[in-house]
């Protein structure tokens, strides 16, 4: 006699667990391949350099736009002599509205020295950073996918 439908139905769901589990292993091992930054810059060098120089570019300008800042500060003095030449009477006003004056007037000051050139260069250097990095895990990401049905049954 044969075995019965239940014991056989196990055996297939063991022996497709058994691929299952295999399977695993082997997109595990790939994925671990992947991630690796030394194999990955060793594969696609240029993708790696441009994404390292896009994120240092970013850092670069962070970095100067602080030190900008830092050197742009004004002082209570210089804002004093900027309200007097433009005819304002700063002296009239009291104690914190002084204050928020002041602060108002340094942060319009700064916008204006500033302008919008090195926000726009820094977000445009991150978008570029972060799309060659997106860019550059796609193509293996599609690579490997499309490798797939290449390998020979025995690398399975």
């Amino acid at each position: 006699m044969g075995e019965s439908a239940s014991a056989r139905t196990e055996r297939e769901l063991a022996a497709l667990r058994r691929e299952i589990d295999t399977d695993l292993a082997y997109l595990r091992a790939r994925l671990s391949e992947d991630v690796d930054p030394r194999r990955l810059a060793r594969r696609q060098p240029v993708a790696v350099f441009g994404t390292l120089a896009s994120v240092a570019a970013v850092v670069g300008v962070a970095l100067a736009s602080r030190v900008k800042s830092f050197r742009r500060s004004r002082s209570e003095t210089e804002i004093d002599q900027i309200v007097q030449r433009l005819g304002g009477r700063l002296d009239q006003l009291k104690g914190r509205t002084r204050k928020r004056f002041r602060e108002a007037l340094r942060k319009e000051i700064g916008e204006v020295e500033s302008g919008p050139r090195a926000k726009q260069m820094f977000w445009e250097s991150a978008t570029a950073g972060l799309t060659s990095a997106a860019a550059l895990l796609a193509q293996r990401f599609a690579s490997r996918l499309a490798a797939d049905d290449e390998l020979p049954e025995g690398r399975r």
